[in-house]
């Protein structure tokens, strides 16, 4: 019975399948495929400034495209935008505009998805992106380098930044990175360390009443929204993302 028991086992187990290399090759390259595809779920695409702009200055009401032609000019390369200058009249009496020329635009990187928001400076630009996937915003920072990306957290309306990352030039995607926002509530609920505060960003040490993570983040926000230097923004995110660590 058992030698029976044994055979009819052996029975049900199909033979191993043994593939010719015309198959082996065909299962590889749908792997490769599959696995391409997985990377394009879960990255974000790459396309230069003036291309990305093209499609989407229309939803900034603060920044206007200037269309002009030049003999000899290339305009993808040299993208004309004007920016409203705020608190300040035109001699028309209209909002002030000031004129901006961002030079290599055809392989200046952004994200190729919508922007909500786009501020100009005086060294590089400020896009945000709403990625529209668990509560992720991005903010984008084009420099001359290439572009540094901050995501961020929507907590209670603030953009609460946990991850910051590169994009150069020559890069065609970028990895999403996401972090949970309740791990991030949970931080902001925490005990503030002041001194340790003051040490990463020392302005803070003239703000009285912080006693929580949420009560720096939300002053250090504040004063990130009247700073008009990347690398002050930049300075600002990597002292909250310390923060909630």
């Amino acid at each position: 019975m058992s030698e029976n028991l044994s055979q009819m086992v052996k029975d049900q187990i199909p033979p191993e399948t043994v593939l010719s290399e015309d198959e082996l090759e065909a299962t590889e390259k749908v792997d490769k495929i599959v696995e391409e595809q997985k990377v394009e779920e879960t990255g974000i695409d790459i396309v230069p400034l003036s291309e990305w702009f093209e499609v989407n200055c229309k939803n900034f009401d603060n920044i206007n495209a200037v269309k002009v032609s030049i003999k000899d000019v290339n305009s993808e390369a040299n993208l004309l935008m004007t920016a409203k200058t705020p608190g300040k009249e035109s001699d028309e009496g209209g909002q002030a505009r000031e004129l901006f020329l961002f030079k290599d635009a055809d392989i200046q990187p952004v994200l190729n998805i919508p922007g909500m928001d786009m501020q100009i400076y005086n060294n590089g630009f400020k896009i945000v992106y709403d990625y529209n996937q668990d509560n992720i915003f991005i903010k984008g920072y084009g420099v001359r380098t290439g572009l540094i990306i901050s995501f961020c957290n929507n907590i209670d309306g603030n953009l609460v930044p946990y991850a910051i990352t590169k994009v150069r030039k020559k890069d065609s995607i970028i990895d999403l990175i996401t972090k949970d926002p309740n791990e991030v509530r949970q931080k902001l609920l925490e005990k503030a360390d002041v001194e340790a505060l003051e040490l990463r960003y020392n302005q803070i040490s003239k703000v009285e009443d912080i006693e929580t993570n949420n009560d720096a983040i939300s002053w250090l926000l504040a004063r990130q929204a009247e700073v008009t230097d990347i690398n002050h923004h930049l300075q600002i995110d990597n002292v909250i993302i310390a923060t909630i660590e």
